[in-house]
């Protein structure tokens, strides 16, 4: 080994590690709250300068670098890929889905914009209530279903529960189609343009997307599953509820999205408009102003929520301070409330993060 090796080494011995930005009060706070509201399971706080803080909390506390399912919170993704495509000019969010898909089925085809699709406007029929076994489970969850692009072109495209533009009604259908328009424009598949464009420029090692058939592959059991949980196969979600990854893989994404890494600052912002008449929802994320507790001003919150099985998370991005807190929880329901309404865990945890002095 030569000296000058040897001498950096010693002075990394020296120096250690980067300490990260956030400070030692704010991450005991934080966990001082999780535990008053008997919170189980995983907390990361992002910094504006990429650093981060994970938290593991409970009695069973699991490991920082765990593989956890992301449900719904797949649907971020799926969002800045499509508006990906609207800032390459290939993708009109006014266009009806029989522009970029021809063959498509759909009793509305030629009138379901894809705003609608982002916007839970479209009609379309409900998984969710897809005709249930003995165990409770919807038929389009259960093993035997079958893959997300033949779901889009299938069921999705079955009778229609009400007319485009329809009254909002949260449908894993919407996302499903989208990511078969964005497969037909782009010649490539959802769980290749994921890892293409956002999870291996990123770095994000433990993400995956589910296969159909294979439930759990490379997750660790770090949740609390029910007993339906065996039941479910995870793979017919695709791009609504199909990614796994580590909570730090999470935290890369949402460090892209806040720094312009994966958006034009002009298609974030389309992406994140929402109004309180359509419940603050935008494209597939919730944003709303939020009166934080200790700062001077409302503060704009971007909200995704992720639950399936056992597991319930919430990933909450604050864009006026480049700010994260992710929770990965292990039981439903985690208690986390609704941050819009001044209060709950959630509320206090962004507060203690986001104002402090």
């Amino acid at each position: 080994m030569s000296r000058s090796l040897l001498l950096a080494l010693a002075a990394l011995a020296v120096a250690g590690p980067a300490a990260p930005r956030t400070p030692a009060a704010t991450v005991a706070a934080v966990r001082a709250r999780a535990e008053a509201a008997q919170f189980q399971g995983t907390i990361l706080i992002g910094e504006k300068d990429g650093s981060s803080r994970i938290l593991t909390i409970g009695p069973e506390p699991v490991a920082p670098d765990a593989v956890w399912r992301w449900a719904s919170i797949t649907k971020q993704l799926t969002a800045v890929i499509a508006m990906q495509e609207v800032a390459k000019g290939r993708l009109d969010l006014d266009a009806p889905v029989a522009r970029y898909w021809p063959k498509w089925k759909a009793p509305y085809a030629g009138s379901i914009r894809i705003r609608d699709l982002m916007l839970h406007n479209s009609g379309l029929p409900q998984p969710d209530e897809s005709t249930p076994d003995a165990d409770g489970v919807p038929a389009f969850y259960r093993s035997s279903a079958v893959s997300p692009a033949r779901s889009a072109g299938g069921f999705c495209a079955g009778p229609a529960r009400a007319a485009p533009p329809a009254k909002y009604e949260y449908n894993n259908c919407d996302t499903i189609v989208l990511a078969e328009v964005l497969a037909r424009i782009t010649g490539r598949p959802f769980d290749r343009l994921v890892r293409e464009r956002i999870a291996r420029p990123l770095g994000m090692k433990g993400f995956g997307m589910f296969e159909l058939d294979k439930r759990r592959p490379h997750v660790t059991p770090n949740g609390e599953f029910t007993n339906l949980d065996p039941l479910l196969n995870l793979g017919v979600n695709g791009a609504s509820a199909g990614a796994y990854g580590t909570i730090g893989d999470l935290w890369r994404f949402d460090r892209a999205l806040l720094s312009g890494k994966l958006l034009p600052a002009a298609q974030r912002e389309i992406m994140w408009q929402s109004s309180r008449s359509n419940g603050f929802y935008g494209f597939q994320q919730w944003i709303f102003p939020a009166k934080l507790s200790g700062c001077a001003n409302e503060m704009q919150v971007v909200e995704r929520q992720g639950l399936v099985g056992g597991i319930e998370h919430r990933n909450y991005l604050l864009p006026a301070t480049s700010q994260a807190v992710i929770f990965f929880g292990r039981h439903r329901p985690s208690g986390y409330g609704d941050p819009w309404e001044g209060k709950g865990f959630a509320y206090d945890v962004l507060s203690t993060v986001a104002c402090r002095p």
